[in-house]
């Protein structure tokens, strides 16, 4: 089938220099094996980042506007196929606004089909197949970006849920494991297995989240995409920072869309200011930690809303609340007293600190 059966971006050609923004009306669609189609208000997506993008964090992140997809953290088959309860744990309520793909992460296709039929029943939209997670404990079982090194198993890997599904299935890949020599290799076999999309992150497995994203190499991948007849969307990862990034990689990769990982937990509004939006104010960055906060305590008690704030401090500079306050930053992540905590972010929504 050509491309525009299969997935087609539609983003106007980005702006240069520092003042430009991804259009607010930019739209990219996915279509599944069957016809099935998929669209995205655009093409900035919030990337699956286990023990971040629980549905509490990405609901605040998306109602703070800008993001035109997300997808959960992986869920890892291993051992026997998912169910349909665990499934929607990860996926939170089915959205009509922002869609959120769910996230599996296999060695193999063995238990696959059953699990994304689970993940059908409970409304995810499509399906996301993780071979980029570079931690040990997953690439020494033969997961993750452990394929990257095996293009034979991604593909069958990545054919056994297309044919097991009517939903549109994407694929998330770093460039290699050492080097990116099998890149090219890689793309072609995610796209002649029937996959929708493809996300590559510009790293390597090697590379820690620290290393420079390298996004020469997100310029290669879309030229191996180009060479094949379906011309699926790709989405760049990797070295997004600040809002200004989103445009920049737009225009100096080629790419179709964006996706951010840890600059969210840094900054939620980055989705909304390459939208054109303002940045936030110092009130308005602690009001987000306080419900942030309260949300993940309904859910996970006291113990898990201090685990999770401090996370977010860990990060945190939406609004430069931490502008040279580090002594503040640090002290927090220090204190195991939750209340504390919010008080000190209660104090600056009123203008206090």
């Amino acid at each position: 089938m050509t491309g525009a059966a299969q997935g087609t971006s539609h983003h106007a050609p980005p702006m240069s220099g520092a003042s430009a923004i991804v259009p607010a009306s930019s739209t990219l669609t996915i279509t599944g094996p069957t016809g099935r189609a998929l669209s995205f208000p655009n093409g900035v997506f919030l990337a699956p980042m286990e023990g971040v993008t629980d549905p509490v964090f990405r609901d605040l992140v998306i109602a703070l506007g800008g993001v035109g997809g997300a997808i959960t953290e992986f869920i890892r088959i291993s051992v026997s196929a998912m169910s349909a309860k665990v499934v929607k744990r990860y996926l939170g309520p089915p959205r009509d606004d922002t869609p959120v793909g769910v996230q599996f992460m296999a060695a193999d296709e063995q238990h696959l089909p059953a699990s994304i039929a689970a993940a059908e029943r409970v409304g995810a939209p499509w399906i996301d197949l993780n071979f980029g997670c570079p931690v040990p404990v997953v690439f020494n079982k033969c997961a993750g970006s452990a394929l990257l090194g095996k293009p034979e198993v991604l593909a069958r890997i990545v054919r056994s849920a297309v044919q097991s599904t009517s939903l549109p299935v994407s694929a998330k890949i770093r460039v290699g494991i050492d080097a990116p020599t099998r890149l090219r290799e890689i793309v072609a076999a995610v796209v002649e297995a029937g996959a929708a999309m493809l996300t590559v992150h510009a790293r390597l497995r090697c590379q820690p989240y620290t290393h420079p994203a390298t996004w020469e190499w997100l310029a290669i991948a879309r030229e191996e995409r180009d060479r094949h007849a379906r011309r699926i969307p790709l989405i760049g990862n990797g070295g997004v920072d600040v809002p200004r990034d989103v445009p920049r990689m737009f225009a100096e990769t080629g790419c179709d869309g964006v996706m951010i990982g840890r600059a969210a937990l840094a900054d939620p509004w980055i989705f909304s200011q390459a939208a054109g939006g303002p940045a936030p104010t110092v009130a308005q960055a602690a009001d987000f930690a306080l419900r942030y906060a309260a949300a993940v305590e309904a859910v996970r008690g006291r113990r898990g809303s201090l685990a999770k704030l401090k996370q977010l401090v860990r990060y945190y500079r939406a609004g430069g609340i931490f502008a040279n306050a580090e002594d503040e930053r640090i002290r927090l992540l220090r204190c195991d007293d939750l209340d504390a905590v919010r008080a000190w972010f209660s104090a600056r929504t009123q203008g206090m600190a």
